[in-house]
């Protein structure tokens, strides 16, 4: 006599009801989401302030200030049901989708979408985090967006100083903006596999291409044309 068995299919990441919020309105909601208050006060004390261990002047990230100043950067909490790379990676598909939604208009490009997970072990942190952005970064670009992957434990250099841990932060978070020009510097890595290289090239080609001057355009092509060599030749890097 066979058992039947009843399989029990774990519930698809999603966004919490109600916890999406802008920045400026954020300490409303710190009771309800201590990861807000977290993110808030790493934002204030380390985001936007100059570092010596940087390797250039500025703030970590010069986009933020003015993004919160200008209203224009939200947080929101998700849940997961298991803390694996592919459930990282659908639940930061999900801020994707949300981030396409908020970031209208004239204020696409000073978006700046935080995804934090308050259920999330803090021993599976880093592979969540790292995990789900190794899946999910491709696709992020591919639509034109950025997808930075932030954990108490990276190891994620800086671009100007690869010892210094800039994507370090206390609450692990997802952030979703759109691609910049500026982002070149990031899809042309020399350390990144040749395949990935062409592919986040011929993206930002795309996406930021149209908006770039002729000679930074040409330049451009021939960074293309190098990542197909290399992917051609069989290059590792």
């Amino acid at each position: 006599m066979s058992t039947a068995r009843t399989v029990v299919a774990a519930a698809a990441p999603s966004v919490v009801p109600g916890s999406l919020t802008r920045a400026t309105d954020a300490a409303a909601v710190f009771d309800r989401y201590p990861q807000y208050r977290t993110g808030m006060r790493w934002m204030e004390e380390f985001v936007t302030q100059p570092h010596p261990d940087l390797g250039r002047s500025g703030a970590v990230c010069p986009r933020l200030a003015p993004a919160i100043r200008a209203n224009t950067v939200w947080l929101v909490a998700l849940t997961v049901n298991e803390a694996t790379p592919a459930d990282a990676a659908a639940a930061g598909r999900l801020l994707l989708d949300l981030f396409e939604e908020v970031a209208t208009g004239p204020h696409w490009s000073t978006t700046a979408l935080l995804g934090f997970f308050p259920g999330l072990p803090a021993e599976h942190s880093a592979g969540f985090i790292d995990g789900g952005h190794g899946l999910l970064r491709p696709e992020a670009v591919e639509r034109g967006l950025m997808l930075g992957e932030f954990h108490a434990d990276s190891t994620v250099g800086g671009v100007h100083n690869r010892t210094f841990p800039v994507m370090r932060c206390p609450a692990p978070m997802f952030a979703v903006r759109a691609m910049t020009p500026h982002d070149l510097l990031f899809a042309d890595q020399p350390g990144t596999p040749p395949a990935d290289r062409l592919s986040y090239l011929l993206a930002y080609q795309r996406h930021i291409g149209p908006r770039l001057s002729s000679a930074a355009r040409e330049g451009l092509k021939a960074k293309v044309s190098a990542a197909r060599q290399a992917l051609s030749s069989g290059e590792s890097s």
